[in-house]
């Protein structure tokens, strides 16, 4: 779940979906994933957190350099319901 709000993150801050050309000749595409363990109430878990080619995505979810990601299962929820 928080791969898939990270994926949508990356998909607002580029403006295009996945495949798609970007309009207007904007050279900043996606760039793989890296890898990351952030400690949640459940113990370790790892994601994939997407990547652009500028390196400009900052995600805002799981942000960068940050280890402890507290109340996941309500991010997950408050998310889900704003659709």
């Amino acid at each position: 779940m928080l791969e898939s709000v990270l994926e949508g993150e990356l998909t607002d801050h580029l403006g295009h979906e996945p495949g798609e050309r970007a309009e207007g000749g904007r050279d900043n595409y996606r760039n793989g994933h890296r890898s990351k363990t952030v400690i949640t109430e459940s113990g370790p878990v790892e994601i994939a957190v997407p990547r652009d080619r500028a390196g400009s995505f900052e995600p805002q979810l799981v942000k960068k350099r940050q280890r402890r990601l507290g109340g996941v299962d309500e991010m997950v929820l408050s998310r889900r319901r704003k659709g």
